[in-house]
């Protein structure tokens, strides 16, 4: 990917001129860890030098850049950042707004909607009327071990990024907090360079929780300060996103892990409180687990979205993960399954709009 893609680019400001406490939310430190990574040949290790070594070089290899201080200039050119970068009049409503960060056009959509707070909004499970769309949605990223194919190497991310763009299409990510976790400035880059590619190719990005526990168990639902530690797990995550990138891009989409089971009454009130949609599913790909009589099978993965996309061709909400077995699949799934028929693909903005502001 050539160019540079920067939070002045996409038209957002940076935070080091924010106040140090915003509003209702809380300031966490990262926990550390360091990255998988994945070869063909299985599952390796690396520490110390031989890692930052391997790291460098893929930077320099891929990336060709990195994405340069504030204070840099903007780079013109093809793959310069322009679309949704158009900005609020200064002095105005909705400059002074404090949770509107000049964002991508297809966030401020979202960020426009109306919200009055006393009845949940989103996507639920139930539904069924989606007018011949389906919604791509992964969950558990952003995923940066790396992966071969075709001669080149990229993270997993990437390889899923890649494959969306070449059929134009657009996802929501749901991001785990924990998969933010960096141990130095080399991790701390990559991880910024995937996000801001994320938006800037006009993908949405939501809120997974940090740890990925089932909320409606243990000390989510002890009875001591419930919706308080199920709002942490959000608002650590929502730091940690920002800190990567180094501005508040506001996740307003929430899935919480495990979906509809880990749903709780308590998750929904938080919810309605801050305004944020919950976002179910309806087409469980089992791209992480399916099998059928032994190891994980693809061509059973095929078969089992075919058959559910048959059985409700109204559409509806569409569940992968930033997986290398989903990268693997998602080619053959996309063009044999997904557009082979007569369902539309658009992302989750389209229909936050078009169930809660009809009328434009």
């Amino acid at each position: 990917m050539s160019g540079i893609i920067t939070e002045k680019s996409l038209g957002f400001s940076s935070r080091k001129n924010e106040p140090a406490e915003r509003s209702g939310r809380k300031q966490i430190k990262p926990k550390l860890r360091g990255f998988p990574i994945k070869g063909a040949a299985g599952t390796l290790k690396l520490t110390g030098t031989a890692f930052l070594l391997v790291l460098s070089i893929f930077l320099f290899v891929y990336c060709g850049t990195t994405p340069p201080n504030e204070g840099d200039k903007d780079v013109s050119g093809p793959d310069t950042v322009t679309a949704g970068a158009t900005l609020p009049a200064e002095g105005t409503a909705e400059s002074a707004e404090p949770f509107i960060r000049r964002l991508p056009d297809n966030h401020r959509k979202i960020d426009s909607i109306p919200y009055p707070g006393d009845t949940l909004q989103g996507v639920f499970w139930k539904e069924s009327n989606f007018d011949g769309k389906v919604y791509l949605t992964f969950d558990d990223g952003p995923n940066m071990s790396l992966v071969t194919g075709g001669g080149s190497i990229s993270t997993v991310s990437d390889r899923i990024l890649d494959i969306l763009a070449e059929r134009n299409l657009k996802a929501s990510f749901f991001i785990n907090g924990r998969n933010l976790e960096y141990a130095n400035g080399a991790q701390k880059a990559e991880l910024r360079r995937v996000l801001l590619r994320m938006i800037h190719e006009g993908h949405l990005i939501g809120n997974h929780s940090y740890h990925h526990h089932n909320l409606a168990r243990g000390i989510f639902a002890d009875g001591f300060d419930d919706e308080q530690d199920i709002a942490d797990e959000f608002i650590m995550t929502q730091d940690i996103l920002d800190d990567v990138l180094g501005f508040e891009y506001p996740m307003l989409l929430i899935r919480p892990p495990y979906a509809e089971p880990g749903r709780t009454d308590d998750l929904d009130n938080w919810l309605k409180s801050v305004g944020y949609y919950l976002i179910s599913l309806h087409f469980d790909s089992y791209d992480y687990a399916y099998k059928s009589d032994g190891p994980w099978d693809k061509d059973a993965i095929l078969e089992r979205m075919s058959t559910l996309l048959e059985g409700q061709p109204s559409g509806g909400v569409i569940l992968l993960h930033e997986l290398e077995t989903t990268a693997q699949i998602l080619p053959d799934l996309l063009d044999t399954v997904v557009l082979s028929g007569e369902l539309e693909t658009v992302n989750l903005d389209y229909l936050l709009k078009k169930k809660y502001s009809p009328v434009d």
